[in-house]
């Protein structure tokens, strides 16, 4: 049953997007901060309407949101399904569809027949070409596996919408792995 909840704008100037890069004592220290989310609430933004349920929105959503008079169109950037809210972006290149760092959990790998990890090299991190299905192009990144923790690390950004993908991991031209995902929002 669809419960009408509340749309939030965050505007790509706040300051949940301005965090000073301390210096880290490891890559895997520098990895955790990166891929941090903010933690969205309805005070750090402004109300812009409602929506007809969270469950009608996927994360890069840029249709069905519904909210006219803006200087942008308005994109889904997180959803809480918990206060039932949906948390909106303003432009194509607001801060919180763009990610440096993606982490997922071991449990996400699916794959791995025939290659061997090297335990140095995945901490220091093996480059990959990641693709999915909504990527024009493959990004290239970092894979680095740090016990129970597996993180992406790519040369620019990854778009938000991969978070609702499955990701092919490929060195060279070989599969090393499938990360399937499980809502990670």
């Amino acid at each position: 049953m669809s419960t009408k909840g509340q749309l939030v704008e965050i505007p790509e100037h706040s300051p949940l997007y301005r965090r000073k890069k301390p210096l880290f004592p490891s890559k895997e220290e520098e990895l955790r901060w990166e891929s941090q989310v903010p933690d969205y609430s309805l005070f750090d933004g402004f109300l812009v309407g409602d929506h007809p349920g969270t469950e009608h929105y996927k994360l890069g959503q840029r249709k069905g949101i519904n909210v006219g008079g803006k200087k942008a169109p308005l994109y889904v950037i997180a959803i809480d399904h918990t206060e039932n809210r949906v948390f909106v972006g303003g432009g194509k290149d607001h801060p919180a569809l763009w990610r440096k760092v993606l982490t997922f959990n071991p449990e996400q790998l699916e794959g791995m027949q025939g290659f061997k990890f090297i335990h140095g090299e995945m901490e220091n991190g093996i480059p990959v070409a990641v693709e999915a299905h909504s990527l024009e192009n493959p990004v290239h990144a970092k894979f680095y596996v740090f016990g129970s923790e597996v993180f992406l690390e790519a040369e620019n950004q990854f778009p938000l919408t991969l978070l609702d993908e499955n990701l092919i991991l490929r060195e060279e031209q070989q599969i090393i792995a499938i990360l399937k995902i499980k809502n990670i929002n």
